[in-house]
């Protein structure tokens, strides 16, 4: 038995190697968190929503821009490397310019 659960080896790269401008995949989903895969090009927007847990997103490739708050008014540049949290209950969008690869840690109570 191992304590370690390899989910998937991401390639690192905003190719569009994929079909579709907007992909969401989820790759985890255990008792205390998900773990989703999200890939935007063609500037494509994730639109307005929101998560009832907090979440935090890191930028694996590609640049693109986190829109967050009631009026969407709080904005976060997004490149490779960038990591941002969020509280539960936050309007919040993406919007890639033009690619953008993304891993959302989804943190749940239960």
């Amino acid at each position: 038995m191992t304590n370690i659960v390899l989910i998937k080896e991401i390639e690192l790269t905003t190719n569009t190697g994929f079909d579709k401008d907007k992909e969401v995949n989820k790759l985890f989903d255990g008792p205390f968190r998900t773990l989703l895969e999200v890939r935007l090009q063609n500037g494509a927007v994730l639109s307005r929503h929101k998560a009832a847990e907090p979440i935090t997103v890191f930028c694996l490739s590609g640049t693109g821009v986190f829109h967050a708050g009631s009026d969407l008014e709080d904005t976060q540049e997004l490149r490779a490397g960038t990591l941002i949290t969020l509280d539960g209950g936050v309007e919040h969008e993406v919007a890639a310019t033009p690619a953008l690869h993304l891993i959302v840690t989804k943190f749940k109570d239960k």
